[in-house]
């Protein structure tokens, strides 16, 4: 009664096919049935009804990071035995400890292209605006049609006006995108290396968050973007020659993005996680009916979902009042 008290450490069970499962094989197996549930909704789909939009594909699985992630977890006993041999245990977690520092390195390239498109947009948002010298002979000296053709272009105070305003929306917007990204990637980053212990833990969080690299990606993309789009009109106040020929990077991005980047990477490698996606099943459990697809039970999560359905670990408002009282 007075003596020193005994510290209960709670063991972790996860729910296996109706049963508790305790050992890290059972957990591993538990993991690689949870990822291929996850998967075969879109391995259900025929080949002519895929796209990079399709809800399942984007929303559900995170597009080619978070299928990626999930057809590697859920090559594991694809025959659904619950049992593995301690070589496969082995091999899979050196896979997956090979995953987890790709996963970083990928996070760190996307902090990196934030963080560059931020030092940039912040300098063009709160830069003077400058007067176009009409002598200047970079803009074609004091010949009489360039100097017609400047103060046309600088007498309309409106429509100036409106490009000041529209180039200030834009870079913010730019600047927002940026800031959210590295925040996202800096929270990611000290999950995946020093939040979680071990590889089951982080393996665990990454089928939770299997959107999150398409979420780092989307938001460095998002502010590159706008910055491009911001180009011509932070150019249109002393130069105009600049502010026309700055159009093209935007354009030629859009172009790239759209015909190279979507059609000729995206597509494809869609197409081609498709059918390894499809290669984990047996042409039976590809036939099954699709209702009974998904997850069952959420095996390895659960502790996770525990803590995000707590309103009181989770709720912004909380979040922030503790966050002031520190």
């Amino acid at each position: 009664m007075f003596g020193r008290k005994k510290r209960i450490v709670p063991q972790t069970s996860i729910d296996f096919g109706g049963k508790q499962a305790t050992s890290r094989q059972e957990r591993l197996c538990g993991l690689a049935k949870e990822a291929r549930a996850l998967l075969k909704p879109w391995a259900q789909m025929q080949e002519d009804k895929l796209s990079l939009y399709e809800p399942i594909y984007n929303k559900s699985l995170g597009q080619h990071e978070g299928v990626g992630m999930l057809l590697r977890m859920g090559r594991l006993d694809t025959k659904n035995t619950g049992s593995i041999t301690p070589e496969e245990e082995r091999e899979f977690l050196r896979n997956m400890l090979s995953l987890a520092d790709e996963t970083l390195g990928f996070l760190s390239n996307c902090m990196i292209i934030s963080t560059l498109t931020l030092g940039i947009s912040i300098p063009l948002s709160i830069h003077e605006v400058t007067l176009i010298n009409l002598e200047s002979p970079t803009l074609g000296g004091s010949d009489e049609d360039t100097l017609d053709f400047y103060e046309a272009w600088l007498n309309r105070p409106t429509i100036m006006h409106a490009v000041h305003i529209v180039e200030l929306i834009l870079l913010s917007y730019s600047i927002w995108k940026s800031s959210c990204g590295i925040l996202n990637s800096l929270l990611l980053y000290s999950t995946l290396s020093i939040y979680l212990p071990d590889v089951e833990s982080k393996l665990r969080f990454m089928v939770l968050r299997r959107d999150m690299l398409l979420v780092a990606f989307e938001l460095g993309l998002h502010a590159l973007i706008s910055f491009l789009c911001a180009l011509p009109l932070c150019a249109a106040k002393f130069s105009p020659p600049a502010s026309i020929i700055l159009c093209l990077p935007f354009l030629g991005f859009i172009y790239y993005a759209e015909t190279e980047s979507l059609i000729k990477i995206g597509n494809p490698a869609m197409l081609y996680q498709h059918k390894l996606v499809r290669e984990l099943f047996t042409e039976e459990e590809l036939l099954e009916d699709k209702a009974d697809a998904g997850p069952k039970g959420d095996f390895h999560t659960k502790d996770f979902h525990d803590f995000r359905d707590n309103p009181r670990m989770i709720s912004p408002k909380a979040n922030v009042a503790g966050f002031f009282r520190r």
